[in-house]
């Protein structure tokens, strides 16, 4: 139990919602927290609530960015906690006993950790134990892993990609060999919305997809992913 969270927080113009998230995070029962607040020079009074926030658990900067993992990787650059997990500005975790929980199933410093997250709207898990055939076509929720700091410590987030350099994160790792572990345990509460993955196409990893699952897990998921887009763009004009 003496395993130390760092949780991150980047956020621009988040005030309407970020009060939500720094309650659920500096309301977690487990004590051996940091809250690392990555803000991009906000101008609607989110710097305002950042600094009426008075817990030494938490401090935050307030800065320009040059997009989205820019702040993270200052957030990386910032973290000391032998485990780090990214939490948007309108997620929460899923209760105030997530961290404790997840800090009972840790048994060492090596593995990538990740267990469920409900997805606000649709009322519902997503998405389980990964296995191969699932990287070909999907990437883990960001708010649901927990990345040890021998991995957050040497692994940028490429900033080339400006929408999913979480999903080429994750595959760069098993491509070296990182175990990811799941727990049956659903960290957070997703707001399946507004996410910038989901509504943009970022065209530079596109272009690298095919060399990247395929690396990372194998030819044949990455052509059974291509079946399960398909199945789902079909179902998707279907409907």
């Amino acid at each position: 139990m003496n395993i130390k969270f760092t949780v991150i927080t980047v956020c621009y113009n988040a005030s309407a919602t970020i009060r939500e998230t720094i309650a659920s995070v500096l309301g977690q029962t487990y004590p051996e927290l940091e809250y690392i607040v990555v803000d991009g020079k906000s101008t609607d009074g989110t710097v305002e609530v950042l600094e009426s926030i008075g817990d030494a658990r938490m401090t935050f900067i307030s800065e320009k960015d040059t997009g989205i993992y820019n702040a993270m990787n200052k957030g990386l650059n910032m973290a000391s906690g032998d485990y780090l997990i990214f939490l948007g500005a309108d997620d929460t975790f899923f209760d105030q006993g997530v961290l404790e929980r997840v800090a009972a199933k840790l048994t060492g410093h090596s593995d990538v950790v990740y267990g469920d997250v409900m997805l606000k709207t649709r009322r519902r898990l997503f998405n389980g134990a990964f296995t191969r055939w699932t990287w070909g076509h999907r990437n883990l929720c960001h708010q649901s892993i927990f990345y040890p700091k021998t991995i957050y410590g040497r692994y940028p987030y490429d900033e080339r990609y400006r929408s999913v350099a979480d999903w080429d994160y994750n595959l760069r790792l098993l491509a070296d060999g990182t175990k990811f572990t799941y727990i049956a345990e659903t960290i957070c509460t997703y707001n399946d919305t507004d996410g910038l993955s989901s509504n943009t196409k970022d065209r530079s990893f596109l272009k690298e997809r095919r060399q990247k699952v395929c690396q990372a897990v194998g030819i044949l998921p990455y052509c059974w992913g291509i079946l399960q887009r398909a199945k789902r763009k079909i179902m998707r004009e279907k409907w």
